[in-house]
């Protein structure tokens, strides 16, 4: 009975083991096969898993392999495998990384221990990169493969491989160095090596073609299609080469093409694009309208950069402007017509914009007078002596100290410069017009003429006032039967010329090159026969902006001859001399000339000058001004403002306001005119039509700033922020006063 029970407990554990495996089935047979050397042998094993837990197959390969696994809690399921041969340790770890692969699953390798997680996260972790050549071994575990193009585009490379691949695995492509980045599975790269392998091959289907040319130059295209269609080298140092050949034939004006299909279409397309008729004007031929400078005299200069360049240039380098530019004015519309290359006419233009440009002018008033010798006339000036002045300061030249006094019977010719008025004795005129009105009615002193003309930089400016006087030449009398008396005239100009050159140089000076000439006719000469004096002038000095030269010095004599006679008695022959008496007298007088010159800068400096000649003639004539029919501008409200901004800094709050109210009649929305005016009647204490004025500011909607401020820290500031600025800070003082 003791026997049967030991039997019976066995089967019954027997029976219970059974129960717990039925789900999860493992086999596994180990042979050891000794090596030839003796040595330890190689191991193989079988391995068959039904439907068995990943986890327990992977704990099943780290007992085996001897590898330590990290497993991601994503990696659950069952597995089966079945391997009826037996497989070494490596296969066997092999087959476990494909069954890995295929359930969604693979191996990344960090250090000591291999990490097990979905294949989707696997291309963010450390994976093998391998840079070239293909896998040794079929393996499943992802890695990252570099792979250089010799041929083909990686771009349309990867449009070929993306559908070969699994959703988890990654292709790049990085055109810059002509490569394919590929992450997936080491069995599935060798598999992509292969295929890039049969793709990636120089490309033979190529074809020839003539492509005819019609307008463009077969010589030309071909440079452009080669400079376009020149590809990058793969490697670095490698040589640059063409994408496709393409060779000039001139003799037909043609280019043959040699390139693949779509290449060829795309070249067909630019050439078509490029092989267009030029326009007319675009050729060698072209035609620059001057808008300042004179067409004849800017050739002459253009003219002389092209024939002054040498045949052969140092350095071996070709002249910006060669010898076969031709230019040539045409006056009647003011342009230069230029013959030269692209490139020459480029030179040229920027040339001829520079120098096309507007030119300063300036206005010359001048008074010329002259003075009996008898008259105190001292005028008090800076005078100099073969000398030059700059700058406002004074200074000594040779034999003259400056601020000194010359009377009028001073011998040579002397030069000063008046710069704060006009002093003569011990009266200070403040302009030219005010000793023309001093000494109008003085009979020792004669104004001779009083010119003002306005010219441009550099441009001669001639002012001749003065009578044709006729000259005998020649008489004849015949006598006879009849008597014939013939006489020859010649008309001669008795006048008085002045011609100045200015040339404006920097901070405002300018360098005056004067010649004067007066000529006048003798007093009591005898009928038909004149006799002139005359007296000249030529001089250069260096003056500032609306500085006042003289010249003086200009010494002359008229002799006056006088007959005192009895009536009768006086006539008797012979005796007549006991009757009457004769007497000559001479007057000795010294001519001054006196100059002002003043630049014109703009427009509004020229409407200036107008408004101050009108405001001469409403003086002396009141009735003459309304004779001038001015069209009101905007330049004329400028000048005004810029008077009344004078008059604001010095406190005359009334004329200041008289300005700016006339500035408003010519241009009511000029905004320096309101901002000033609104300070006027801020200082007046009328603080609400202040704000008013100063909200027309800002209505305008100006960009301006204040170019100049009687407080330094608005300059530079826009006319709205400053009106804005005002109205917060009268808001208080309209509030009280209310």
């Amino acid at each position: 009975m003791g026997r049967l029970r030991l039997p019976l407990l066995l089967f019954v554990v027997l029976l219970v083991s059974l129960a717990a495996g039925a789900g999860q089935q493992v086999k596994g047979e180990e042979v050891v096969i000794p090596s030839d050397s003796g040595t330890t042998g190689k191991r193989f094993i079988t391995i068959d898993f039904d439907n068995v837990d990943i986890r327990l197959f992977i704990k099943y390969i780290s007992e085996l392999t001897g590898k330590n696994f990290v497993i991601d809690k994503a990696v659950q399921g069952n597995v089966t495998v079945l391997s009826p041969t037996k497989i070494s340790d490596e296969e066997a770890y092999r087959v476990f990384e494909s069954v890995l692969e295929v359930n969604g699953f693979t191996t990344v390798t960090s250090g000591a221990v291999i990490k097990i997680l979905p294949s989707a996260d696997a291309r963010s972790q450390n994976v093998q990169t391998l840079r070239t050549g293909a896998a040794s071994h079929p393996e499943d575990r992802v890695v990252t493969q570099l792979v250089p193009l010799k041929y083909s585009s990686p771009d349309e490379m990867k449009k070929v491989l993306t559908p070969l691949v699994s959703k988890t695995s990654v292709v790049i492509s990085y055109p810059q160095a002509g490569m394919l980045i590929l992450t997936e599975t080491l069995s599935n790269i060798q598999r992509l090596l292969a295929i890039i392998e049969a793709l990636d091959v120089e490309f033979t289907e190529e074809e020839v073609a003539v492509i005819d040319l019609q307008y463009a130059a077969a010589g030309s295209i071909a440079k452009i299609l080669a400079s376009i269609y020149q590809r990058s080298p793969v490697k670095k140092g490698a040589v640059a080469t063409t994408a496709l050949k393409v060779v000039p034939y001139d003799r037909v004006n043609a280019l043959v093409v040699l390139a693949d299909i779509e290449e060829l279409r795309r070249v067909r397309k630019l050439v078509a694009k490029l092989d267009t008729p030029v326009q007319r004007g675009g050729g060698n031929i072209n035609v620059y309208y001057l808008q300042n400078a004179t067409a004849a005299e800017l050739a002459k200069v253009l003219t002389t950069m092209s024939t002054g360049q040498p045949a052969e240039p140092e350095g071996g380098k070709a002249p910006a402007i060669s010898r076969d530019v031709k230019i040539t004015a045409d006056e009647e519309t003011n342009s230069l017509i230029i013959t030269a290359t692209r490139e020459e006419y480029a030179v040229l233009e920027d040339v001829i914009k520079k120098l096309d440009i507007p030119r300063q002018m300036v206005y010359l008033e001048a008074l010329i007078l002259e003075v009996n010798d008898s008259k105190d006339f001292n005028v008090g000036v800076d005078w100099m002596w073969n000398g030059r002045v700059s700058g406002h300061d004074t200074a000594a030249f040779g034999s003259f100290n400056s601020n000194s006094d010359i009377d009028v019977g001073s011998a040579g010719l002397s030069l000063g410069i008046l710069r704060q008025g006009i002093k003569i004795g011990d009266i200070t005129f403040p302009d030219i017009h005010a000793i023309l009105r001093a000494y109008k009615g003085d009979s020792d002193i004669n104004i001779v003429s009083t010119p003002q003309i306005l010219t441009t930089d550099n441009k001669k400016a001639e002012i001749s006032v003065g009578e044709n006087v006729p000259y005998i030449t020649s008489q004849q009398n015949t006598t006879g039967d009849s008597e014939f008396n013939y006489t020859n005239y010649e008309y001669r100009d008795v006048a008085t010329k002045l011609t100045i050159t200015p040339h404006i140089n920097q901070a405002d000076t300018m360098r005056l090159e004067i010649q004067t000439e007066i000529v006048k006719l003798k007093a009591n000469s005898l009928e038909l026969t004149p006799t002139t004096f005359r007296r000249t002038a030529n001089t250069t000095v260096v003056v500032n902006d609306k500085d006042t030269v003289v010249i003086g010095g200009i010494i002359g004599e008229d002799t006056t001859f006088t007959e005192n006679r009895v009536p009768l008695l006086g006539d008797i022959p012979g005796l007549g001399w006991l009757f009457k008496s004769e007497n000559n007298k001479t007057v000795k007088t010294n001519m001054f000339i006196f100059i002002t010159p003043k630049i014109m800068r703009n427009p509004a400096d020229i409407a200036g000058v107008t408004l101050e000649k009108e405001d001469n003639i409403d003086k002396v004539m009141p009735e003459a001004k309304q004779l001038i029919h001015k069209p009101v501008n905007k330049e004329n409200a400028a000048i005004l403002t810029e008077r009344g901004f004078a008059k604001l800094l010095e406190n005359k709050n009334r004329e200041a306001k008289e300005y700016f109210e006339e500035a408003l009649e010519h241009d009511a929305e000029n905004p320096y005119t309101l901002l000033n005016i609104g300070v006027v009647a801020e200082r007046e204490g009328d603080f609400q039509r202040a704000a008013e004025y100063y909200q027309k500011v800002i209505y305008t909607n100006t960009e301006a700033t204040a170019i100049e401020a009687s407080d330094p820290e608005k300059k530079g500031l826009l006319l709205v922020d400053i009106a804005r600025e005002n109205i917060e800070r009268l808001k208080p003082r309209m509030s009280t006063k209310k």
